[in-house]
């Protein structure tokens, strides 16, 4: 059952979306120059079917009215491709798209800015070939690096039966600056496990992660500020050895205003990771995080199993404020690691962790639970509020 703080919205907008449209306009990108010969750049077609073929033809709010395809076959993505101000339609990918190895190449592949009501779906994939661009594990080499998808300041879109392998850099990216509802479900992320590829790395309000398989080397579905009201149900995590399964964070340094709350994870299953779920932070920012719940987890080998950081990069200089509080931790089981703490709390002085809570909490392989300035319930060690 999904909290009582989220709105329901983030359910709802996909229904248009999904369903099967009675009748559609097909806007293929072999009309507009696109060679399924994974050596022309699919760009330019992307962009010229979507200015010359889309956009003139969208005359409903169903977004499967109106498809920009891509057909069948291998393509090359060798520029990036933005789409800016449109609304109600679908980039159905069929075929398969290829990130060529280029050290000049930056930014996002495909970006949908300042949209409303779009759908990216499959049953098609995007081979970033990440590998090429951290060779030998050095991710200093090419730190401007391609990431895969973004959506910027967008409402109502979703991203769902569409397979991303081995992003340069992160693969989906959701972030606005506004009251939003964004969806993405049924689909995986498979990278190789070199480092920096993160999952899903979400912010706004409302937005919905579900039925997902992430197996990086980073972060698998990560909250950023700001956030109220976020939803991430039946995910599964592997290999997010580079830094965590699922978290909220980091928050850079310095960083003032933070605001996540209402988010609630449920039904996650986390193999092989160098932690379980973490709050994590700089010890010098500011702001609110509040009203937290992590419930029906599943860990199988993962280092620092439930851990709440102030500090976990910049250091040990204690001047921050940031007000964690309201977390709760329902139903863990499976394993940790034998040299690591199970629970470990690591808040600032000024602003202790208030209102932790415990329930059903069932680890084994680890040591010794650690609390620093945090008081709750459900664990004894856990100083009460």
């Amino acid at each position: 059952m999904l909290p009582p703080f989220f709105t329901g919205v983030a359910l709802l907008l996909g229904l248009n979306q999904v369903q099967t449209a009675l009748a559609f306009i097909e806007c293929s990108v072999l009309d507009y120059g696109a060679v399924a010969d994974n050596s022309t750049d699919l760009g330019p077609a992307l962009t010229a079917a979507w200015q010359e073929c889309v956009i003139p033809q969208v005359t409903t709010t169903v977004a499967t009215d109106v498809l920009l395809y891509v057909p069948a076959g291998n393509y090359l993505l060798a520029s990036t491709v933005t789409f800016d101000g449109a609304e109600n339609w679908n980039l159905h990918i069929a075929g398969d798209i290829y990130l060529p190895f280029n050290p000049d190449l930056t930014g996002t592949m495909l970006t949908f800015e300042n949209c409303e009501n779009i759908l990216l779906n499959g049953p098609g994939a995007i081979f970033g070939n990440g590998y090429r661009y951290r060779p030998d594990g050095d991710l200093t080499l090419y730190p401007s690096r391609p990431r895969l998808i973004r959506f910027q300041t967008c409402n109502n879109c979703g991203i769902t039966q569409v397979y991303l392998y081995d992003a340069p850099m992160f693969h989906v990216t959701i972030i606005v600056t506004h009251p939003t509802s964004n969806v993405a479900h049924d689909m995986a992320i498979i990278a190789s496990h070199i480092g920096e590829t993160d999952g899903f790395d979400m912010s706004g309000n409302n937005n919905y992660v579900h039925d997902v398989s992430v197996e990086v080397s980073n972060e698998c579905v990560t909250v950023k500020t700001p956030t109220n009201g976020f939803v991430a149900e039946r995910i599964t995590c592997k290999w997010t050895a580079g830094k965590l399964g699922c978290n909220i964070g980091s928050f850079g340094s310095g960083a003032t205003g933070v605001d996540v709350q209402n988010v609630y994870y449920s039904d996650v299953t986390i193999s092989n990771s160098d932690a379980g779920v973490m709050i994590k932070s700089y010890p010098n920012c500011q702001g609110t995080v509040k009203n937290i719940t992590y419930t029906g987890f599943t860990l199988d080998a993962a280092a620092y199993p439930i851990y709440i950081s102030a500090f976990w990069e910049g250091g040990t200089d204690d001047t921050g404020t940031l007000e964690i509080s309201d977390v709760t931790f329902d139903n863990f089981v499976g394993t940790g690691t034998p040299t690591r703490p199970g629970v470990l709390l690591d808040c600032n002085k000024a602003t202790p962790c208030e209102s932790i809570a415990f329930t059903d909490i069932s680890l084994t392989d680890t040591v010794a639970d650690t609390f620093t300035n945090a008081c709750g319930t459900g664990l004894s060690g856990l100083e009460a509020c």
